[in-house]
């Protein structure tokens, strides 16, 4: 895990002085060491600059940007397998100087091109330059757990970092306002890619690779889930017995080949059944790593007690400490991240998490991406109880609006009534439509309220209807996941854990997003993953009799905070200071009409308003911080 940032052009976009500052930016992303690296010849001037978090090979033979046979290169993100590749290249490739897995890169760069990439088993964004055929290659790994972004310049120019910060501090970038990008903010509460917040900026799609020459710029796709299982796995659907049978040997494949580390590693325990499987498969390999779960004392949303559980049961040395969060506190520790805003609430719980692991592992398993997979989310129960509820009589859901209007205000936590007025706002929609509405934070016309100033706006639906209809998302759930795995899962969930992540330099391995066992249970079908009212079903399925009964059973919980109440207290004042109709004016960009009403509504409990608040505020913390660089870069 580390953070890089560099330029390629005719001329040089930026000069040395401003590379350095664009690399320093990143100094979070690499505690251990940093390098720096400009050349100019045939009328291309190149730059890299690097900041290292070492995992593997902490020598000096690791340390980049890296030069191996003419080429050079900054990598960021882990390469499993890299012993075995390596062992195939040697012959053909005598600069091997060290045990990094970065070293793999140039090698198989040397020996395949741009075909490298389908090699490449890991989570990963690199720049590798090669000055004989003049040539910048950007690559992100195939789900997108590792960030790249770039922005061109008019004179053909390219520059490249891990976050949007590095670019900013380049001083030469496009900085007007995405109205676009923001109008899918306000919904969604993270900016969907390739989009940023910055007109001039965009983020390199996962699974996709990115060639610079001669200030041309050329972006293609080099996998997609369901066509690649479609070739390594022909031949019949297997049964769910059968699924489950697979499914065990390769969520422990997926495990142990992120156990590769010279760093002490260590393992997410929430009370869900996606951090069990991890646990169970590490058990499985023998490997004893301890598990690290954060307690809240608020019951309603602790997962302790479940978590302690599951750790007796499978063996875990188990670390739990109760935190109690100081919202106004973490939420300023949190806005260096924010570049572009970001209002995904389970940042500031796993923000105690990292910083909890962190005192003793520099590695830490997680299970993002089991919901992506296994169709976990409340949004895939919502799908499955609206096919019943579309064959009630047409009168009863018709009288469903006025009820559900009548339910009293709850701020606790996802409580009833605010399920139920988004589940009777969405569920006569057609299937994906339903499925952005339950994801919807904040309507389209408040949106467009918010932003007068905004033209020619899409509504941000389209996105997910694109994501429905691209080659291999399938039909009916199976296009709900591929909606969530293009979209929810890149831009927020694994932004949220590579963000908060390196806030404290902890990097976060996601085993569940192993490319091979993504394919494999892209490939089984809805009834594998969803069978009403049962969600996650080949995976409870596999871990049964294997872990406690109780992970199987209880309802997802979710790492929610209580949002709605933290507003109208700890978090009032920076309400009050940011969301204040003067300080908005001042900012220039919302309407501060629509706000106040939200605020009093909120506050006189008419309404839960804590999502588009948040929202809001979140927008207005990442404005303050770009205020703020720009001040000190004068």
């Amino acid at each position: 895990m580390c953070g890089l940032a560099g330029y390629v052009g005719p001329t040089a976009p930026v000069d040395r002085a401003r590379l350095a500052a664009m690399g320093a930016t990143l100094a979070h992303r690499g505690p251990d060491g940093e390098g720096l690296w400009t050349a100019a010849a045939d009328d291309v001037a190149v730059g890299l600059a690097h900041r290292r978090l070492a995992i593997v090979d902490g020598s000096p033979a690791g340390a980049q940007p890296m030069h191996r046979g003419g080429l050079s290169l900054v990598f960021n993100g882990e390469i499993y397998g890299h012993d075995a590749l390596r062992a195939g290249l040697r012959a053909a490739w005598p600069h091997f100087e060290g045990r990094s897995d970065t070293e793999i890169i140039p090698a198989l760069y040397a020996e395949r091109g741009l075909d490298l990439l389908a090699d490449l088993d890991g989570m990963f964004a690199f720049a590798l330059y090669d000055p004989t055929a003049r040539r910048l290659l950007l690559a992100r790994d195939r789900l997108g757990i590792k960030p790249l972004f770039y922005a061109q310049r008019p004179d053909g120019g390219l520059l490249f970092a891990s976050e949007i910060k590095a670019l900013l501090a380049a001083g030469v970038v496009d900085t007007a306002i995405d109205h676009q990008a923001l109008h899918d903010y306000l919904g969604l509460t993270y900016v969907p890619g390739p989009r940023t917040l910055y007109r001039g900026i965009r983020q390199l799609p996962p699974g996709h690779g990115l060639e610079w020459r001669a200030g041309r710029v050329r972006i293609w796709r080099y996998w997609r889930a369901r066509l690649a299982s479609a070739v390594a796995e022909p031949g019949p659907i297997p049964s769910l017995r059968a699924a489950a049978d697979v499914l065990r040997p390769a969520l422990v494949e997926a495990v142990s080949a992120r156990l590769m580390a010279d760093v002490p590693l260590g393992v997410f325990l929430s009370g869900g059944v996606d951090s069990a499987a991890i646990l169970w498969a590490l058990r499985e390999v023998g490997a004893r790593r301890p598990a690290f779960t954060v307690r809240f004392e608020d019951a309603d949303y602790d997962e302790s007690v479940q978590a302690a559980a599951t750790a007796r049961a499978l063996g875990a040395e188990h670390h739990v400490e109760t935190v109690r969060p100081d919202p106004a506190a973490i939420v300023d520790a949190l806005t260096p991240m924010m570049d572009q805003p970001f209002a995904d609430s389970s940042a500031i719980p796993l923000w105690s998490l990292c910083r909890v692991a962190r005192k003793q592992v520099t590695v830490a398993l997680g299970g993002d991406g089991g919901d992506e997979l296994f169709a976990g989310y409340r949004t895939h129960f919502a799908w499955a109880l609206g096919k019943a509820w579309r064959r009630l009589p047409t009168p009863l859901r018709a009288l469903a609006p006025r009820l559900v209007d009548r339910l009293p205000v709850s701020h606790g936590k996802v409580s009833f009534d605010l399920k139920a007025r988004a589940f009777v706002a969405a569920a006569e929609r057609p299937a994906v439509e339903a499925h952005y509405r339950f994801k919807q934070f904040m309507a389209e016309d408040l949106r467009r309220s918010l932003v007068p100033a905004a033209s020619e706006i899409e509504p941000t639906l389209r996105l997910f209807e694109a994501a429905a209809a691209a080659p291999g998302a399938g039909t009916g759930l199976d296009a709900l996941l591929a909606c969530d795995r293009a979209i929810y899962l890149p831009d927020d969930i694994l932004v949220k854990a590579d963000r908060v992540g390196m806030l404290h330099g902890l990097e976060i391995r996601v085993p569940l997003l192993d490319h091979r066992l993504v394919e494999r249970v892209d490939r089984w079908p809805a009834g594998h993953k969803l069978r009403w009212p049962v969600t996650k079903v080949v995976l409870k399925a596999a871990l049964a009799g294997r872990v406690p009964a109780g992970v199987l059973t209880r309802r997802k919980a979710g790492f929610n905070v209580p949002m709605a109440r933290w507003l109208n207290g700890p978090l009032a004042p920076l309400v009050h200071d940011l969301l204040d109709p003067a300080a908005i004016r001042a900012d220039g960009l919302l309407d501060p009409r629509p706000v106040r009403r939200l605020i009093a509504e909120h506050r006189g409990r008419h309404a839960d308003h804590s999502r588009p608040l948040w929202t809001l505020l979140c927008l207005m913390l990442s404005r303050r911080a770009l205020r703020r660089r720009w001040t000190a870069a004068r």
